[in-house]
């Protein structure tokens, strides 16, 4: 029977801060500088400062821009030195502002002012998420010269003075002036010969005309900006693609009319384009990104300082993937953000189908295209994250106490563990391990850990009435879902006292077609009967005659608790990559929600029992048959 490899959560922007302050140690970092003027608004501001900004002054002053900075309202404005103008002013060969041409003029004052009071605490890795007055956006990041640290503004200009707090908004002051962009997507791609063979995909295809509008005259809303991931002729070259007919003949396939959305050479030119404006950092943040190639989605993941694209692991095989070229790529358009792809040199480790371990090593050619996956299981240990692996806890063996409690301070504080969220402030769950499997307190199975659950829904209780969990990359598909804990009451005895009912939702999608109790016990039954019932014991401790704790029911109506699975029905996932899941408490409440493991297996797949899982994670594919 073929072995499926057991997936985990892995958190790219986890791992991209983490390699962020390793990249930064020992470097000094410039202080966030906070200053309440006496000042009353952002004009007053640089008049009564003109050592410093009386050229951005005369600029703001010619463009009509001083009186209503002058007004209250909420700005954040960047505001260049005098020596920062100057500077603009030689690029552009002019002497004097009165030189400039007065529209540009409007639009770089435009591009300088954001309609939203933002401090330096909103300063990532990445695009700032509201536009500019212009409508394009700015992105920062940092630059390390010697051993300091300084935070730039769109790679254009350094932040020499921060958080200036006025009466209407903030201040930044920078030492350069910002250019906006001035070509769409479309024009950038074509003024770069390396594109040649791409531009004419993309005329080909009609997806020129997409990226050529201007974010206010395009009538999707939705595509106002894009993000695209250009292929160098140099790339294409590498797979044998040297002129446009062999390029369409590559990939077409379906209707003729290269424009129609169905068509191959259009599916996989479309794949390229990805929705919003997307940085690289933007890019890293998340798994999977939607393309305009309904309903495919393009997956990326921060590797050593690198952003790489459609790079995965499952069911026991390993796919390099490409990697965003960093001098080539972040240049913003008008309308979004231009990459380019490149070679990706890879050494990677995995186990195989068979459980061998494997290190795949070579190099890509930087040329990617959209990859039919049939759907496979998902065994999910939900105890596995960054954030559990930081702890100091992480699969110790140890039955005691950890301090592993995650909790969030307040209701609009951030969840202390990327992709997982719950409603309330307070508690979301416990981290728990123990020495081995079992029923006593502190055991645990799949790699002797799991998650205690703070999930309930009674009136004036502070448990959470949903958590949302992230899960690791599901192929598109219907997946029968199983839901892995152990039965267990807090107090009283079920049927009376059910603990938590539950049901789970995919995506924001409809509820799963059954509820489960934490509670709720197995029935009683053999293996076959109970798979017909819609349950399973998911654990084995590689004992034929006795391999898992059954249920049991004393005389005095208490049961007992085993680790065991339940199948809240069949559940559709519409697209490739990550999803949200969420729990969603419907009524009574525990504290005793022990959860393991969330199963998801397609509706085809060979077995919805096998493989059992033992307590060090082992795939147990013996099928043991009868009642135990």
């Amino acid at each position: 029977m073929k072995k499926t490899l057991l997936l985990n959560t892995f958190s790219v922007q986890a791992w991209f801060i983490c390699l962020t302050i390793l990249a930064l140690a020992g470097c000094k970092k410039e202080p966030v500088v906070s200053i309440t003027s006496s000042q009353v608004n952002i004009t007053g501001y640089l008049e009564k400062n003109p050592e410093q900004f009386s050229e951005w002054n005369k600029i703001v002053e010619r463009t009509g821009n001083a009186g209503f900075l002058q007004a209250y309202g909420n700005y954040t404005m960047f505001v260049p030195t005098n020596d920062g103008v100057k500077k603009y002013l030689t690029d552009m060969g002019k002497t004097s502002i009165e030189q400039l041409d007065l529209e540009e003029l409007k639009s770089v004052v435009r591009f300088h002012l954001i309609e939203d009071t933002l401090s330096s605490r909103s300063f990532g890795d990445g695009k700032l998420n509201t536009l500019t007055m212009l409508g394009q956006y700015l992105i920062t990041g940092s630059a390390t010269a010697g051993n300091f640290t300084s935070t730039v503004i769109n790679r254009q200009a350094n932040v020499t003075l921060f958080n200036v707090r006025l009466g209407n908004g903030y201040v930044h002051v920078i030492d350069n002036v910002l250019r906006p962009a001035k070509l769409t997507l479309a024009q950038m791609v074509a003024a770069n010969p390396d594109y040649d063979l791409f531009e004419e995909a993309l005329i080909r295809t009609g997806l020129y005309d997409s990226l050529n509008l201007l974010p206010a005259n395009n009538p999707k809303t939705d595509q106002r900006f894009l993000t695209v991931i250009a292929e160098s002729d140099a790339t294409l070259g590498l797979v044998g693609v040297s002129n446009i007919d062999q390029y369409i003949a590559k990939y077409n396939s379906g209707p003729s009319d290269l424009k129609s959305a169905e068509n191959g050479f259009h599916k996989y030119v479309a794949y390229h384009i990805l929705y919003d404006a997307k940085y690289r950092a933007d890019l890293a943040s998340s798994q999977a990104h939607p393309t305009l190639t309904y309903p495919e989605i393009l997956t990326a993941k921060f590797r050593n300082q690198n952003v790489i694209l459609e790079d995965m692991e499952f069911n026991g095989t390993y796919e390099p993937g490409v990697m965003l070229n960093k001098e080539k790529s972040d240049n913003s358009a008008i309308n979004g953000v231009l990459h380019e792809s490149a070679p990706y040199s890879y050494n990677y480790t995995y186990k195989n189908a068979q459980g061998a371990t494997v290190i795949a090593t070579g190099t890509t050619t930087g040329h990617f295209a959209i990859k039919t996956r049939v759907p496979f299981p998902v065994y999910w240990d939900v105890a596995d994250m960054p954030e559990t692996r930081a702890s100091g806890f992480f699969r110790t063996g140890t039955s005691a106490q950890p301090p592993n409690l995650f909790t969030k301070p307040a209701v609009d504080s951030p969840s202390p563990v990327k992709g997982w969220n719950w409603p309330k402030r307070g508690d979301g769950f416990y981290y728990n391990n123990g020495a081995g499997g079992g029923q006593s307190a502190g055991a645990a199975w799949v790699f002797r850990d799991y998650l205690n659950l703070f999930l309930g829904n009674s009136a004036g209780n502070a448990r959470q009435e949903w958590i949302e969990m992230k899960t690791p990359v599901i192929v598109r598909g219907e997946y029968r879902v199983w839901i892995c804990y152990r039965r267990k009451n807090q107090s009283g005895n079920w049927p009376q006292s059910d603990g938590t009912t539950a049901q789970v939702r995919i995506d924001g999608g409809p509820p799963s077609p059954k509820v489960f109790a934490f509670a709720e016990p197995i029935p009683f039954g053999n293996t076959a009967e109970l798979e017909a019932l819609g349950w399973k014991y998911y654990t084995s401790n590689g004992n034929a005659a006795n391999p898992w704790d059954k249920v049991t029911l004393s005389p005095a109506g208490a049961y007992n608790s085993p680790w065991v699975a339940k199948n809240v029905g069949l559940m559709k996932i519409n697209t490739t990559g990550t999803h949200t899941l969420r729990m969603e408490a419907l009524r009574n409440s525990q504290n005793a929600n022990n959860l393991d493991m969330i199963h998801f297996i397609p509706k085809d797949w060979q077995s919805q029992i096998l493989p059992r899982f033992m307590p060090d994670g082992t795939e147990d594919y013996t099928n043991y048959p009868g009642t135990h």
